[in-house]
């Protein structure tokens, strides 16, 4: 599945259907998972059947489920490609030929008093 040609809605749909799965799978009903994360029952069904909810009420429940994991991609640290950081290595290492601005200015004339 790609999900680049998913729906938001359709998105959210997923992101519940596996919360709720892994739910399931720790033995919590969605009472108890809502009193160990901290957060209103409400945002636990709203969570699992795909609506919106905040950010902040997704990882409380993430975190009760030991389930952060599922975000690890967006933690990683992006590999350079060394020919890639070579080059960025000889751009910062380049000295800079520091130019004079003030030579196209005419000169001021001294003052007559």
């Amino acid at each position: 599945m790609d999900i680049y040609f998913s729906s938001n809605n359709a998105l959210l749909v997923q992101i519940g259907q596996k919360v709720k799965y892994r739910r399931i799978t720790a033995n919590l009903t969605q009472k108890q998972l809502s009193e160990q994360a901290g957060v209103a029952l409400s945002a636990v069904g709203n969570i699992e059947k795909g609506q919106n909810s905040s950010l902040l009420t997704f990882l409380q429940v993430l975190r009760t489920l030991r389930s952060l994991d599922l975000l690890e991609p967006l933690f990683r640290e992006e590999e350079i490609s060394p020919i890639a950081y070579a080059e960025a290595l000889r751009k910062s290492t380049t000295p800079q030929r520091v130019r004079n601005h003030n030579y196209h200015q005419p000169s001021k004339p001294e003052s007559t008093w």
